[in-house]
């Protein structure tokens, strides 16, 4: 299992829309995934502020950010 982290805040619109999309789409693995509220955290907040939402992926931190290109199963699936 592959564990992903969804940065958001509260009240992003296109925070519900990635996670829509990552609800929908069909890894070729089982994905857990933390949603990570950066109004929490001001290191985050300062960094991804404008940013998000931004997708992580935690093996490697690679990092995708939106939109989510058409590849997000490949992004899953690496």
């Amino acid at each position: 299992m592959s564990e992903f982290y969804l940065l958001t805040k509260p009240n992003c619109s296109l925070c519900d829309i990635a996670l829509q999309r990552l609800q929908q789409a069909q890894p070729t693995t089982a994905i857990q995934l933390h949603l990570v509220d950066i109004s929490q955290q001001p290191e985050l907040a300062e960094e991804y502020g404008w940013l998000i939402p931004v997708l992580i992926r935690a093996h490697d931190d690679a990092e995708l950010r939106w939109p989510f290109p058409e590849s997000l199963e490949e992004f899953l699936n690496s």
